[in-house]
C-alpha cells in the first residue's frame, strides 16, 4: 500500500500530462521523463536505505518518545532488499530494451524514455498473473502494443468491408477521385523484379530465424529446467509476443549477413545433435515447428497487409514541400522518390528515427526537391501523427487492473 501510495499518483499524474502533450503537440517533454526517472529511483533509494536504519528509528520512537516498555512488541515495516534488488533488475533491463527498440527504430525516443519511467514507477506485484523472472515488465510491453495492434486490425478489417461493399455496388460508371486513381494506379504497378526476389529472400531469412529460436528454446527445455529449475515453456507466449511487437526489428537484425549466417550454423549445430541422438524426436519437432511458424507468419502477414492497407487510405496526406516540418513522417512512396538519388540520400538523409523527420533532414529534402523534376517536385506523402503515449496510458491502466498480460488473457491462458 505504501508503495502505491509513493508510486501510483505520480505515474498517473506524469500520464495524463505527456498523453495530453502528444495529442496536442505530437511532443513530450523532456522535464517529466526526468521527474518520474527521478521519482522512481528515490524511492528504491530510501527503502535501500530504510531497510538498515527503518528498525533502530522505529525502536527510538517508540521506546524512547512514546515510552513503551523495552519488552513491547514492535512492527517495522521494511521492503525486503531482494525485492528491491528485482525493482533495479526490471528497470535495467528496460533501460537495455528500450534503448535497442530506439536503436532498431521500434519506437521514437520519447516513447523508449517513457516505458523506462513505467517500468521503476509500476509495483512488481501488478505482474503477478505472468510474471516473468528479471523481466516483469515485458507484461506492460505486451499491454501496451496488443491493444494498438487489435485497434488498427479492427479499423482495418472494418475499412476493407466497406471497402470491398463500395467496389461491388460502386456504379461501373462512377468517377473515381483523384486519390482513388493513384491507388489503383499504385496497385496495379507492377513490382520489380529485383525488389520481389529481395523481398521473398527477406521473408526466408525471418522464417529461418523465428525456427531457430523455436528450436533452441526447445531443445534446451529439459537441460535447463533439470539444472538450474528454470520452466522455458512458459517463454512460448513471449516470444510470439516479441514476434507481434518487434517483427519488423526481428526482420532487419536477421537480414544482416553475419547475424544470419550465425543463427544458420546454430541451426545446424541443433539439429546434426539432435538427429544424432535422437533423430525421430527431432524429426517431428523440426516438423511441428516449421508448420505451427508458417502458419503464424501466413496469418500475422495477412494482418499487416490489411492494416498497411488502411493506413495508405487513411492515414496519408499530401502536402506542399514548403510545409513540411520537423518530426513529420514520410510516406514510403516519398521515400522511395527521395532514393532513387542514394548517393545525396545517404549523405544528408540517411536514417530516419520514429520521431520523424529532423530539421536538418527538413532542410535537406528541401533543397532536393526542384532537381528532382523539371518542375520540382511540389508535394510530398506524410503519414497523420498516431497519439502512441496515450495508448502507453492505456497500456498501464491495463496492466494496473489485470495484473497480467492481456495476451494471456485473450489465449484464455489465466
Amino acid at each position: 500500500m505504501i508503495l502505491d501510495l509513493l508510486s501510483l499518483p505520480i505515474l498517473f499524474l506524469i500520464s495524463i500530462v505527456v498523453s495530453y502533450q502528444d495529442i496536442k503537440y505530437g511532443k513530450v517533454s523532456n522535464k517529466w521523463i526526468l521527474l518520474g526517472f527521478l521519482w522512481g529511483l528515490l524511492i528504491i533509494i530510501f527503502f535501500i536505505i530504510w531497510s538498515f536504519a527503518g528498525s533502530p528509528i522505529t525502536r527510538f520512537y517508540y521506546f524512547n518518545i512514546l515510552g513503551r516498555s523495552p519488552d513491547s512488541p514492535v512492527s517495522v515495516f521494511t521492503v525486503h532488499l531482494s525485492y528491491l534488488g528485482n525493482c533495479l533488475v526490471n528497470g535495467g533491463i528496460a533501460l537495455v530494451i528500450a534503448f535497442l527498440m530506439w536503436r532498431f527504430r521500434a519506437w521514437a525516443a520519447g516513447d523508449a524514455k517513457l516505458f523506462i519511467i513505467y517500468s521503476f514507477l509500476i509495483p512488481l506485484k501488478y505482474y503477478w498473473k505472468t510474471y516473468l523472472p528479471y523481466f516483469p515488465s515485458f507484461v506492460l510491453l505486451v499491454n501496451i502494443f496488443v491493444p494498438v495492434f487489435l485497434y488498427l486490425l479492427i479499423r482495418s478489417g472494418l475499412h476493407y468491408i466497406k471497402f470491398i461493399h463500395w467496389r461491388l455496388t460502386r456504379p461501373k460508371s462512377a468517377a473515381l477521385s483523384e486519390k482513388e486513381k493513384d491507388l489503383k494506379e499504385k496497385e496495379k504497378k507492377p513490382a520489380d523484379k529485383k525488389e520481389r526476389w529481395k523481398n521473398i529472400g527477406n521473408i526466408g531469412k525471418m522464417f529461418v530465424g523465428i525456427v531457430a529460436i523455436f528450436l533452441i528454446f526447445s531443445f534446451l527445455e529439459k537441460p535447463v529446467n533439470q539444472y538450474i529449475s528454470l520452466d522455458l515453456s512458459s517463454l512460448r507466449v513471449i516470444i510470439f509476443s516479441s514476434l507481434i511487437i518487434f517483427g519488423g526489428s526481428m526482420g532487419r537484425l536477421f537480414q544482416k549477413p553475419l547475424v544470419f549466417k550465425i543463427i544458420v550454423v546454430i541451426l545446424i549445430v541443433i539439429l546434426g545433435y539432435g538427429f544424432i541422438t535422437s533423430p525421430e524426436a527431432t524429426w517431428q519437432n523440426l516438423y511441428q515447428t516449421m508448420k505451427m511458424m508458417a502458419i503464424f507468419m501466413i496469418i500475422l502477414g495477412l494482418f499487416r497487409k490489411m492494416i498497411d492497407f488502411y493506413i495508405q487510405r487513411t492515414s496519408l496526406r499530401e502536402i506542399k514541400i514548403e510545409k513540411l516540418e520537423p518530426r513529420m513522417f514520410l510516406a514510403e512512396e516519398t521515400l522511395r522518390e527521395l532514393k532513387k538519388d542514394k548517393e545525396y540520400y545517404d549523405e544528408h538523409i540517411n536514417v530516419i528515427r520514429p520521431d520523424g523527420l529532423t530539421l536538418e533532414q527538413v532542410e535537406a529534402i528541401k533543397k532536393w526537391a526542384p532537381k528532382e523534376k523539371k518542375g520540382g517536385l511540389e508535394t510530398v506523402s506524410i503519414y497523420k501523427p498516431f497519439p502512441f503515449v496515450a495508448w502507453m496510458f492505456l497500456g498501464v491502466i491495463i496492466t494496473l487492473i489485470l495484473k497480467g498480460s492481456l495476451l494471456h488473457l485473450i489465449l484464455g491462458l489465466q
